[in-house]
C-alpha cells in the first residue's frame, strides 16, 4: 500500500513537470545537465568532452531561461515571483546571471564544473513546487518589497557561487594532501586563487544580503505583512542568523586572518542555511506573505492590488 502511494506521487509530480508551461524550463534544465556533464568530463577526460560544448550548452540553457522568466513576468503582470516555483525559478536565473558575469570579470577556471551540478539539481527541485497552492497575496508593485528581493536574491546568487568554490576548494586540497597530481589537479585555480574568489564572493553578497533584510523590515513594518509579531517568523529568524553566519566569515577574515578550509567549510554551513531559509522554512509552517489559495482568489487578489 505505502509503495503504491509512492508511486502515485511520483507519478503526479512527473505529469506536474512536463505540463506545456514548463516546457522552456524543462528545457533549460537539460541543456544545464548536458553544460555539467561536458564540465566535468572535460576535467576527467579532456581529449574526449570539448570545454566548448559545456560553455554554449549553458549559454543556451541562460538564454531559454531568461526568455522564461520574461514569460512568467508577462504572465502575472508581475515580477516573477508570485509562487514559491516563481521566486525558485528566478533565484537561479541568478546565480547563473551573477556567474556569467562573475566568470567575465575574472576568468574562473573550471567553476562550472562545481557550479553547474548544483544549479541543474536545483532546478529539478524547482518543477516540483509548482502546482502548489502557496501564492503570494499581497501588492508586488510595492517598493520596499522589490528592494527587499532583488538584494536578497542576488546576494544568495553570490552565496552559492562561494558555496561551489568552497567545495572546489576542498577538491583541491585534497588533490594536494594524496598527491594526486593528475588532470582533475592540473584543471583547477590554486588553493590560493580559490580563497581570493570566495572572499571576493562572500564580501559581494554580504553587503546585499544585508541592504535586502533592513528593506525587508521596512516592507513588513509599513505593509502589516507578517502582523506585529513579525519577527518570529521563522523565515526572519533563519535570515538573521544567515546573516550572522556571513558576518562571523568576513570577521574571521578580517580579524582573525582565517582562510582555507575553516572558511570552506563555514562557507558550506552557510549556503545550508541560505537553501533552508529559502525553501525549507515554509515546511516549518511560515508562510511570509505567501498563503494557500486558490488560483482564482490569487488572480483576484493582485489584479485588485
Amino acid at each position: 500500500m505505502k509503495f503504491s502511494l509512492i508511486n502515485e506521487y511520483l507519478f503526479l509530480t512527473l505529469l506536474t513537470m512536463i505540463q506545456m508551461p514548463h516546457i522552456p524550463f524543462i528545457i533549460t534544465i537539460i541543456l544545464y545537465f548536458i553544460s555539467s556533464v561536458w564540465s566535468i568530463g572535460y576535467i576527467v577526460k579532456p581529449g574526449v568532452f570539448d570545454k566548448k560544448v559545456a560553455k554554449w550548452t549553458m549559454m543556451m540553457g541562460f538564454f531559454i531561461h531568461s526568455g522564461f522568466i520574461v514569460f512568467l513576468g508577462l504572465e502575472s503582470g508581475n515580477i516573477p515571483i508570485t509562487n514559491v516555483y516563481e521566486s525558485f525559478v528566478s533565484l537561479l536565473w541568478c546565480i547563473l546571471f551573477v556567474y556569467i558575469n562573475l566568470d567575465y570579470l575574472y576568468k574562473l577556471p573550471s567553476l562550472d564544473t562545481f557550479l553547474l551540478p548544483v544549479v541543474t539539481a536545483l532546478s529539478i527541485w524547482a518543477l516540483t513546487f509548482d502546482g502548489g497552492n502557496l501564492l503570494v497575496t499581497v501588492s508586488l508593485q510595492n517598493f520596499w518589497l522589490i528592494a527587499h528581493i532583488i538584494p536578497i536574491f542576488v546576494g544568495y546568487a553570490a552565496f552559492t557561487i562561494s558555496f561551489s568554490l568552497s567545495i572546489m576548494y576542498l577538491t583541491q586540497q585534497r588533490q594536494l594532501k594524496h598527491k594526486l597530481f593528475g588532470s582533475l589537479f592540473n584543471k583547477l585555480p590554486s588553493l590560493e586563487g580559490i580563497d581570493k574568489m570566495m572572499w571576493k564572493t562572500i564580501s559581494f553578497g554580504f553587503p546585499l544580503l544585508t541592504l535586502g533584510l533592513v528593506f525587508g523590515t521596512f516592507w513588513v513594518k509599513t505593509q502589516n505583512v507578517l502582523g506585529e509579531m513579525w519577527y518570529l517568523d521563522y523565515k526572519v529568524i533563519l535570515g538573521l542568523a544567515t546573516w550572522l553566519i556571513y558576518a562571523a566569515l568576513l570577521h574571521m577574515r578580517l580579524i582573525a586572518s582565517f582562510h582555507g578550509t575553516k572558511i570552506a567549510c563555514l562557507t558550506i554551513v552557510g549556503f545550508c542555511l541560505v537553501l533552508f531559509t529559502f525553501i525549507g522554512t515554509f515546511f516549518m509552517g511560515s508562510k511570509h506573505a505567501f498563503q494557500k489559495v486558490s488560483e482564482q482568489t490569487h488572480t483576484e487578489l493582485l489584479n485588485v492590488q
